[in-house]
């Protein structure tokens, strides 16, 4: 499988949250936690353009995983996007469903990213073609879920140390759970770290987030997660 590294060259924007999101400035798309539920070979997912331009849009899905505190994504067929690319008028919106081929083992939950990449359209003659041609990538966290779990019973079981990376202090969050963790408004030892969204742990995984700041195992971490609620704990290194 070929690994990937996501990057944008002008402009990116990657949104987690509960509520429909801007890709671009003319694309609204949701939900942006869509999920495959047990028994389901399919989700719904929503792209509606509201500029004054014809918009193309490539969607493709990868798998995703965290492996030694990193992020990683490698092609795949098992989750497939129909259609691939999609072209929408100025107005209207598009339907593209999210496939899964081959369902998850049984009790796991399974991580993806679906990857919406703006491709430029030719400008007609005798169109303004000053200023820049910002082309926006958007990345949509997607989970799908064996027999025997979904995504109300999968849970998290989390972790912390502080490591050494580069010379620096970084928070390693360990995840032994079922299902994944969507840290926001996360603070260490009295100090925020976010006020929004700090970043994911997959289940039966681990992150590194790196420390702007000289930091204590005998600091508390504190984390809101999905459903409202809060993790509160010590480091698991003491």
């Amino acid at each position: 499988m070929k690994t990937l590294r996501i990057f944008t060259l002008l402009a990116g924007l990657t949104v987690s949250s509960l509520l429909p999101a801007w890709a671009g400035n003319s694309v609204l798309i949701w939900p942006i936690d869509p999920k495959i539920h047990s028994g389901d070979k399919a989700t719904e997912l929503w792209l509606e353009n509201r500029g004054a331009a014809t918009t193309l849009m490539q969607v493709r899905v990868f798998t995703w995983q965290q492996q030694d505190g990193h992020e990683q994504y490698q092609t795949q067929q098992t989750v497939v996007a129909s259609p691939p690319l999609v072209r929408i008028e100025p107005g209207q919106k598009q339907l593209v469903r999210l496939i899964n081929q081959t369902p998850p083992p049984k009790g796991e939950e399974r991580a993806y990213r679906v990857l919406l990449d703006e491709i430029p359209t030719p400008q007609q003659p005798g169109e303004n073609q000053a200023g820049l041609n910002f082309q926006m990538r958007y990345s949509v966290p997607l989970f799908t879920y064996g027999e025997g779990l979904s995504a109300d019973t999968a849970r998290p079981d989390l972790s912390w140390r502080l490591v050494n990376q580069n010379g620096k202090s970084a928070l390693l969050i360990t995840n032994n759970g079922s299902g994944h963790a969507r840290l926001s408004n996360v603070s260490l030892g009295g100090r925020t770290l976010s006020n929004s969204l700090f970043g994911y742990v997959l289940a039966r995984s681990s992150n590194t987030f790196p420390l702007n700041f000289p930091a204590s195992d005998r600091s508390q971490l504190s984390a809101e997660l999905d459903n409202n609620q809060t993790w509160r704990s010590g480091s698991s290194a003491r």
